[in-house]
């Protein structure tokens, strides 16, 4: 059989942590991204941090199943044609009250147990083998103060058959660890430039002293990590190579720091003569800027491959070397460069930028770039490079 069941396991807020991160954290980082998405803003975006969240939430789930941590169910395996039922018959019901949605944080358990319930009711489904077991599982839940977690596991799936457990190693061949815990992006209540310069300063000594650890840029704001990151290239320091790591546990190519020495305003002279060029970094995510700009750095297409964030960030990394190494041999360019969200492709772009500024060190100098960011309504100039 090909068809897929679903497990329903729950866990207390305790039993959510596992190799320093938390699941109850995910599951609320995901609800917040959700709220975005309904807004439209930025949605490509919010729809790869979702997918992101959502991969992680099911892997540790998984991983929690196998060594049997919390209470679980296994539901019949009609249960999704039951949800395909009553979103076909109550589409808007259905998205509202997040009945597709595979986690469930405890404050939302309630809502979401009652609005199943009413609509299974109107469909005649309570008598249904699934529909019970999903009800009365989540009542105790809801009683336990337990946050849900939806699993689905295709039948054909390899299985102890003695427990019924997951395969676990099949699924960590498929999945990196993290390098650094979720907690050290989450600075709700401080400067996001002064959080992102703890952590690259924390990892630097750590790295220093032999102790594995790198830099995690997901979640923050992309005029955020390039201010912070032309501080680190731009400062005095022993010369380094920063580990990058995203949320989704990918490894990126280290970042260089302490690398670059700022050209004088003489040595600038001759090139700020130059017209500066209007440049978007990445095509059709941002129409209304088509009018203004003279090219794109990206191709939406193009930077949308990769399947993990350090494989987006990669794929921005080789473009943006391959295009300064032709511009070595087209004369000046001061660049423009308009700046949007995505964090891996930023990311690559100013680790491409840094190593281009570093090669050029020598030479009299035929590159600038000055970032600008959408902020507030309008755009606002960032720290150049050159």
């Amino acid at each position: 059989m090909s068809e897929s069941r679903v497990t329903l396991l729950a866990l207390s807020d305790e039993s959510c942590v596992v190799d320093k991160v938390d699941l109850r954290s995910l599951m609320l980082k995901a609800v917040r991204v959700e709220q975005r998405m309904v807004k439209g803003v930025n949605l490509e975006d919010e729809q790869r941090r979702y997918h992101i969240l959502c991969d992680r939430i099911e892997f540790y789930g998984h991983r929690k199943l196998s060594e049997r941590v919390g209470n679980f169910v296994e539901l019949e395996s009609d249960y999704l044609e039951v949800i395909k039922n009553l979103s076909k018959h109550f589409q808007e019901e259905v998205i509202e009250a997040r009945l597709a949605a595979d986690f469930c944080p405890r404050e939302l358990v309630e809502q979401h147990i009652g609005r199943f319930e009413s609509l299974a009711n109107k469909l005649n489904l309570l008598g249904d083998g699934s529909v019970q077991r999903k009800i009365n599982f989540y009542r105790l839940a809801l009683k336990s103060g337990w946050n849900v977690i939806e699993l689905h596991i295709p039948w054909s799936q390899s299985r102890n058959e003695s427990d019924g457990s997951v395969d676990f190693d099949e699924l960590k061949a498929s999945f990196l660890a993290l390098k650094v815990a979720d907690e050290i992006t989450d600075m709700a209540d401080r400067s996001p430039f002064l959080g992102l310069r703890d952590q690259i300063q924390k990892v630097i000594n750590q790295v220093s002293k032999g102790i594995p650890a790198a830099v995690s840029f997901s979640d923050l704001r992309h005029d955020v990590i390039a201010e912070v990151l032309h501080d680190f290239v731009f400062s005095s320091g022993r010369p380094m190579y920063l580990p990058v790591t995203y949320a989704d546990g990918s490894v990126a190519s280290p970042f260089p720091i302490h690398c670059v020495k700022s050209r004088s305003v003489e040595a600038m002279k001759v090139l700020r003569e130059e017209p500066i060029l209007k440049v978007g970094q990445m095509s059709a995510r941002h129409l209304e800027m088509d009018l203004e700009m003279k090219v794109y750095f990206f191709r939406n297409q193009e930077i949308s491959t990769g399947r993990s964030a350090a494989e987006i960030d990669k794929v921005a990394y080789e473009k943006a070397k391959e295009l300064f190494l032709k511009m070595r041999t087209e004369g000046s360019f001061r660049i423009g460069y308009y700046q949007t969200g995505f964090q891996p492709a930023v990311v690559g772009f100013y680790r491409a930028l840094a190593e281009e500024l570093v090669a050029r060190a020598k030479m009299q100098p035929t590159i600038e770039v000055i970032p600008y960011y959408f902020l507030v309504g309008s755009y606002k100039t960032g720290k150049i490079w050159c």
